[in-house]
């Protein structure tokens, strides 16, 4: 199966939790947020190319970021880079790269990947994913690919699935976003996984799925040219701004999960930055020259590393220092980030998104 396999990197998104320092021309996927000398989308290039060649890599992202995109994958196939004009969520943009690449090739296999995952483990990631595409049974289900958790995370999906004694194991539900209290429980119950937001299907049961569970948009782009960009625009334009988890994964039957046992994190915002990164006696992540007393478990950053920041009498916060902007928050208030960028669009400061 993997000589059929083509792999679509989800870089559409607008990394608005990573405010101030990902901005709408300049989003996190596009960022060195772990200072390891190469973005987050070159990352996840390189991981999923340990296992594909380049020209089975597909791209979906903003049109806005062809030049970055350009400048940070030179070597990429440019007719491989689905550059949507507007941005409508990923059941839009799983269901325009399946449509592209089933055109041309009826017999793939599609591996959706996020741009903006950190796993280290880059050989038991590739290994697992093998493993999954020579022995599972890509008849009719679509895979995924869950994360044991390692605490109650509010801001992940869970996946609960059946147990049984088998490494594609059959998805029972999906729960977004959880409180604490019911994220504690799916911990306890020892039968939930993370969402990792990895998918592995054939492109012709993702469009079966769409024909079943979300007609409008599966007619939408099963109807015209799908290399035809005006054409493209235009179903863009009518289409829902949804989830693929919720148009698709909520719905469809069968979906299996395998457990990834390597270390992964989704980079979604400042957590997760915080907690990858290496700390101090007091819990403290520090990227910049900083002064500190009584300060605990924060995270203080500036994109210019020369730049002193002191700070004093402070518990679990975020102090990010960008040319144009300060973000002081709670980190339990790391939610409200997506709220202050809103505010920001709605008053006309456009200068700070």
């Amino acid at each position: 199966m993997i000589a059929h396999t083509h792999a679509v990197i989800l870089a559409g998104g607008s990394g608005t939790r990573f405010w101030p320092l990902s901005r709408a021309a300049r989003p996190k996927q596009f960022l060195d947020v772990l200072g390891i000398g190469k973005s987050l989308l070159q990352a996840t290039v390189e991981r999923v190319h340990q296992l594909l060649p380049l020209e089975r890599l597909w791209l979906s992202v903003s049109q806005l970021h062809k030049p970055l995109v350009e400048a940070q994958l030179p070597s990429f196939p440019s007719h491989q880079c689905l550059y949507e004009p507007l941005q409508r969520n990923t059941a839009p943009s799983i269901l325009w790269a399946t449509e592209a690449i089933f055109r041309q090739y009826p017999e793939a296999i599609l591996w959706i990947v996020p741009a903006d995952h950190y796993i280290p483990d880059v050989e038991d990631f590739v290994q697992l994913i093998r493993t999954v595409l020579e022995n599972c049974d890509f008849s009719e289900a679509i895979y995924t690919v869950g994360i044991r958790p390692r605490y109650p995370h509010t801001g992940y999906g869970y996946i609960q699935f059946i147990p049984k004694p088998a490494f594609c194991k059959p998805v029972k539900t999906f729960t977004e976003k959880p409180s604490r209290q019911l994220a504690e429980l799916f911990i306890q119950s020892g039968d939930f996984l993370w969402n990792s937001g990895m998918f592995i299907a054939r492109a012709e049961v993702l469009r079966k799925a769409y024909a079943q569970h979300a007609p409008e948009l599966y007619e939408l782009f099963t109807e015209i040219d799908v290399y035809d960009m005006e054409a493209v625009k235009r179903a863009l334009q009518q289409a829902s701004a949804i989830s693929f988890d919720y148009a698709i994964m909520e719905k469809y039957a069968p979906v299996a999960v395998v457990e990834g046992t390597f270390r992964w994190w989704d980079l979604g915002g400042w957590n997760a930055l915080y907690e990858i990164s290496p700390h101090d006696s007091e819990g403290n992540s520090v990227f910049t020259k900083a002064y500190i007393q009584s300060v605990k478990d924060s995270l203080i950053l500036s994109s210019d590393p020369k730049k002193l920041i002191i700070a004093e009498g402070l518990s679990d916060y975020f102090i990010i220092d960008t040319p144009d902007a300060l973000l002081i928050i709670p980190r339990a208030q790391e939610q409200n980030i997506r709220e202050w960028v809103q505010r920001l669009r709605s008053e006309g400061e456009i200068d700070y998104l």
